[in-house]
C-alpha cells in the first residue's frame, strides 16, 4: 500500500465513521472522529511533504559544478 493510499484508506475510515455518527450520534463516535481527523491531517502532512520537491541552496549548486557531489 502506498503512502497516498494509506491517506485514502483512512479518509474511507472516516467517513464511514461519520456515517454511523449520523444514524447514531453519541460523544464516543464523534471524540473518535475527532481523533481520526487529526491523525488524517498529521498523515497527509507527512506525506504532501515527503513528495515536496526539495530546493538546493546555492552553495550545494556550487559545489555539484566543481565536482564536488
Amino acid at each position: 500500500m502506498t503512502d497516498r493510499e494509506v491517506v485514502e484508506s483512512l479518509n474511507n475510515a472516516w467517513r464511514a465513521l461519520a456515517k454511523q455518527y449520523q444514524r447514531c450520534p453519541n460523544e464516543s463516535i464523534k471524540d473518535a472522529l475527532n481523533l481520526l481527523s487529526k491523525i488524517i491531517g498529521k498523515v497527509n502532512t507527512e506525506v504532501e511533504e515527503s513528495h515536496r520537491e526539495v530546493q538546493i541552496s546555492i552553495e550545494e549548486w556550487i559545489s555539484m559544478l566543481n565536482g564536488g557531489i
